[in-house]
Parts: C-alpha cells; sequence; structure tokens
C-alpha cells in the first residue's frame, strides 16, 4: 500500500514535455509510481481539473536566514517551494570570528560555516535548503569594513573558510558586488576565492556590482571571474534599473548566450515584478560612506559629506522619490508602506534630508522597494532559455510588511506571465521552476515527476492559481495553489502552511 495516492491530475514532469493524465503515487518519500489503477494509499488526493507538478526550487533565497528562527519556511510553502537556494548575495550566518581566540588554528579563531552546517543539517525545515557562503560575510569578518586589499594572511584566511565550507556541503560561494564590504574587492580577489570553489565544482552567484548605468560593464566583469577562476555562475536576479537603462538586457543576455557558446556555465534568475528591493544605503550612499552603524551615522553627521551626496544624489535622481516604497524601517514602522516622498512631508523635510535622517536613525537598516524595472526587460530575461525564477527572499514567518515576491513570486510567474500575457508555456515555466536548476544545482532526485525521485511536487489550479500580495499587502495568500508536498508529506494545504518540517538542509549535491 502507498502511502499517498495523487488521482486523476495532469502531470507535467518538469522536463519542458507537454503534460499527460496520470495518477502519482508516494512511499516513504519518495515517488514510487506514475500511471492509472496503481493500487491503495492510506491517504488520497483528487486533483481532477488540477495540474501536479514537482515542488518548486526558489533559486535565489535569503531563508538560511531563518534555519533556527523560521524552520518551518512559511512563506515558501505558501507559494509552492520545496527547496531553497540560500546564503545569496554575500550574506550568510557564518563564519565568526571568536572573540578569544585560543590557538592558531582556523577553529581556534572562527566558527567557520562547517561549524553551523553540522547544526543546521540536523534542524528539519519546511522546506529543503541549500546554501552557499557569503563573500560579504567572509569579507567582514577576516578583513573588516575598510575599503582595501586583503593582506596575504587575509586571503589566505578566506580561502581556507571557503575551502572549510566546501567540505561541509556549501553549495559554493555568493557575492553581493553592491554592498559593504563586498564591493571593496577587486576582481583578483573574487577570481581567487572562485578558484577554491573551483576545485569542488561548485558554483559563484553574483548580485552584480551594478545593474544600472554599469551593467554591461558589471556583467563583463562577472564573466571574466568565471572563465578566469573555471568556476561555474550565475548573475542574480538579472535586471536593468532605471528607464535610461532599460534594453540593456537585450545586450546582456547575449553576452551570456556568447560565453556559454564558449563553455562557461553560467545561468542567470529573475523574479516577476518590476521592482527590486534593497536597502535605502546601498542606493542612496556612495560606497566610501557605506559602512553601516556608527559610522554610517558619522558620515551622516558631516555637514561637508551630507551636502557633497546630496548633490551627487539629486544631479542623478532629481528630488522626486515616489518611486521609493519604505518596507523596512525599525525605528519609524508608521512609515512603512510609504514613499519617501510621504515620509519626507512628515518629517517636514525635503527627500533626500529624510533619506539620511533615517538612515542616520536605523544605521542602514532600513530597505525599500525601487520602482525602476521595465515589463518588457522582464519578460525578455524570463524568455531566455537559461534563466530560473526566484524571490530574493527570506523567511521571515511574520506579519510583516516587505516586497510582494516574499510570497507571490512563483504563483504570479504562473498566473499573469505564462497564463495572462502568455511569456513562456506553462510546461517551459514549470521547466525553469524544477529541471533546470535541480540538473544545474546537482539536487539528482529533484525537478522531475519521476519514479524513484523525491516527493516534492505542486497541486494547482492552473486557471486560478495567481498570488494575491500586492506592494502595498504582502501578506495575503497565493490562490489556486491546492496541495505542497515535501518528501512527500503534506506541508501546505491552500496556500496556508500545515507546520509540517520533513524538509532538510542538503549537503551532498553532485558537483
Amino acid at each position: 500500500m502507498f502511502d499517498l495516492l495523487i488521482k486523476n491530475g495532469t502531470v507535467i514532469d518538469g522536463s519542458g514535455k507537454p503534460g499527460f493524465r496520470a495518477d502519482v503515487a508516494v512511499k516513504d518519500g519518495k515517488i514510487a509510481a506514475i500511471g492509472e489503477n496503481l493500487g491503495q494509499a492510506a491517504q488520497q488526493i483528487d486533483a481532477t481539473g488540477l495540474t501536479v507538478t514537482p515542488g518548486f526550487i526558489d533559486c535565489h533565497s535569503h531563508s538560511d536566514m531563518n534555519i533556527f528562527s523560521n524552520p518551518t519556511q512559511t512563506e515558501k510553502g505558501e507559494q509552492g517551494i520545496t527547496t531553497s537556494i540560500s546564503g545569496q548575495c554575500g550574506q550568510s550566518l557564518y563564519p565568526e570570528r571568536k572573540e578569544n581566540p585560543q590557538g592558531d588554528s582556523l577553529e581556534d579563531r572562527y566558527v567557520t560555516f562547517g561549524q553551523f552546517m553540522e547544526k543546521a543539517k540536523n534542524t528539519p525545515q519546511g522546506s529543503n535548503e541549500v546554501t552557499y557562503i557569503g563573500h560579504g560575510k567572509l569579507r567582514r569578518v577576516v578583513v573588516g569594513m575598510e575599503k582595501r586589499k586583503p593582506t596575504e594572511a587575509e586571503l589566505a584566511d578566506m580561502k581556507a573558510l571557503v575551502r572549510d565550507a566546501m567540505e561541509h556541503g556549501a553549495l559554493g560561494i555568493s557575492f553581493g558586488l553592491v554592498y559593504t564590504p563586498s564591493c571593496y574587492a577587486e576582481k583578483e580577489e573574487l577570481v581567487e576565492l572562485c578558484k577554491v570553489v573551483a576545485e569542488y565544482n561548485g558554483i559563484a552567484a553574483a548580485h552584480l556590482r551594478n545593474e544600472a548605468d554599469t551593467l554591461v560593464e558589471a556583467v563583463a566583469e562577472f564573466l571574466e571571474v568565471l572563465k578566469a577562476s573555471k568556476v561555474r555562475g550565475v548573475i542574480s536576479h538579472h535586471k536593468a534599473m532605471f528607464k535610461q537603462n532599460h534594453g540593456k538586457v537585450n545586450t546582456t543576455l547575449d553576452m551570456i548566450q556568447k560565453a556559454i557558446d564558449e563553455g562557461v556555465d553560467v545561468c542567470c534568475d529573475v523574479y516577476p515584478y518590476i521592482a527590486s528591493g534593497t536597502t535605502l544605503e546601498s542606493r542612496f550612499i556612495p560606497d566610501q560612506y557605506r559602512q553601516g552603524g556608527d559610522k554610517l551615522r558619522a558620515f551622516l553627521s558631516d555637514p561637508q559629506i551630507v551636502a557633497q551626496i546630496k548633490a551627487q544624489n539629486i544631479a542623478k535622481w532629481g528630488t522626486d522619490l515616489s518611486w521609493v516604497l519604505v518596507n523596512v524601517c525599525p525605528s519609524h514602522k508608521e512609515f512603512l508602506g510609504k514613499t519617501m516622498n510621504e515620509v519626507a512631508e512628515i518629517l517636514g523635510m525635503d527627500t533626500f534630508d529624510a533619506v539620511y535622517e533615517l538612515l542616520r536613525q536605523d544605521a542602514g537598516a532600513v530597505s525599500c522597494t525601487f520602482f525602476a524595472m521595465s515589463e518588457a526587460d522582464v519578460e525578455k530575461v524570463m524568455r531566455f532559455e537559461r534563466t530560473m525564477i526566484c524571490t530574493d527572499s527570506r523567511a521571515h514567518g511574520q506579519k510583516i510588511q516587505h516586497h510582494p515576491r516574499l510570497r507571490g513570486s512563483f504563483p504570479r510567474a504562473l498566473g499573469v506571465y505564462v497564463r495572462e500575457r502568455k511569456v513562456v508555456s506553462l510546461e517551459e515555466m514549470i521547466r525553469k521552476m524544477t529541471s533546470l536548476p535541480a540538473t544545474f544545482f546537482g539536487l539528482t532526485t529533484k525537478g522531475l515527476v519521476q519514479e524513484g525521485f523525491d516527493a516534492d511536487l505542486c497541486i494547482f489550479d492552473p486557471d486560478k492559481i495567481i498570488d494575491g500580495c500586492d506592494f502595498m499587502n504582502c501578506l495575503k495568500h497565493a490562490e489556486g495553489l491546492n496541495y505542497v508536498l515535501v518528501n512527500g508529506q503534506i506541508v501546505a494545504k491552500d496556500a496556508y502552511h500545515t507546520g509540517a518540517c520533513p524538509g532538510r538542509v542538503i549537503t551532498d549535491m553532485k558537483r
């Protein structure tokens, strides 16, 4: 007898091939059989009129930040995500420098990423998790926040910490080249670290150094890093920011395809929105002052520095910041969901003085949504054969204002970009969400509805599935998403999490 039988559904298996009518049987967390008249099961789901697919793989996630604080990963399961690729944009929980080192070995001086992984892989999760070690965290711990090259000893420590991470199941290394202190790293440093990752056939992911005026140059830099280090790579949440740069993705996608044709193993990912989400600091503070905490406060308390930054900002952006929506502001929660124009009016300041005031009060811990992308570019990137889908979000497990991609990326991709706009077919979108990332990231038993594969599955109505949240309310649940299974257990029903945690932190990817 099977544990679970999904009857009468249309199976879209993740390969890109057309769907077919079949029952799917699950036993011991695996897909045990696919076909008709399969026999009896302890539990049955009637999928008449519904589509059965592999569980979705979130190719750019920050859910590693909540591995211990929200192991159910509520927002992931509630939009069909059964595996997350996390530790992105140079951010990871570890390594950490020990305050009172008791010796000279790596473990004496640092709490390593490997030690974190040993604990994490024994913590049950609501969604499976794969994670990178973050270069920003690495550099902050070893080098600090200074704008300089690492010393030989510091570079050796960073390489040793990367090696430790790879030995303990890290996917590779991620870069957040727009954020401090990663933005202070020169190309040679990136290459040296990627060479270590390449020894393990790992992957380097990059939030590029620039996604706007110098986007083309930023893509060229990262492709050069991949070629020089012979590492595989992912360009994170690929886009072109601001009107003067719209259309540049035509050039960058051609560059990526040329690199692929030359033998570079590279993909990109995208979220299905025309607004990005990041820190206020990274958007409006020059990198030499972007050092966080008391240092940022000190810079923003110097009238001459503020006048200089303000002049640069006004010259570049003008004074209208109605395209900037606040979604994280610890000291002023009343500003959540308001534009910076509205915040400035409440504070009785002009717009950029209001920006600097928020940053002074919260030491850079202010995040916003920036409406700066074009639908044509989003669709162009989405059509690219080697584009995967992502959320670029954590799993907070709390009722907070946030970018709607936190809950809506995958239902929105299926409802808006497949059903309504017909950007790609349903079968192709499912491939981008499942078998493409599974193959690229070495998840050999995921990404397909196939006998012997993990029973990570989604069951949804293709005529109804849609994101429920928007930029003013990201708490609404998706519609048309009936069931989500992780390792054969139901983790979400009608887009509400059951609380089950049958997932795990994966450390045994195929390389």
